[in-house]
């Protein structure tokens, strides 16, 4: 838990030094080894938003790529959590003009 949490501060070391491919890839590693050192839903939602979160300010398409992937596994997270994923794939769709899939997760 606390390497990844050392991964996750250097990866926002990084995007804010506007190193974006460098923080991507620890935001990887670090989404890809959470779930391995821990089952709390809490923390694996949370280190997989960051990395989407990452996506949609720097290449929307990889973002509704990865957000495509993580509505297939959006029954391994808490309610709230779906709720905020809805949130945020209203708001990659909205930036990438399509309005009508936007719209439906705005409800």
């Amino acid at each position: 838990m606390g390497y990844c949490y050392l991964l996750t501060k250097l990866a926002h070391t990084c995007y804010i030094s506007r190193k974006y491919s460098e923080s991507e890839k620890y935001f990887k590693v670090c989404a890809e080894l959470l779930p391995l050192s821990t089952k709390n839903p809490v923390n694996i939602f949370a280190s997989k938003m960051n990395l989407l979160l990452l996506f949609t300010h720097t290449d929307i398409q990889k973002a509704v790529n990865y957000s495509e992937r993580l509505l297939m596994d959006v029954d391994d997270f808490l309610p709230v959590h779906k709720r905020q994923l809805f949130f945020q794939l209203a708001n990659i769709y909205c930036l990438s003009k399509q309005y009508d899939k936007s719209k439906a997760y705005y409800r």
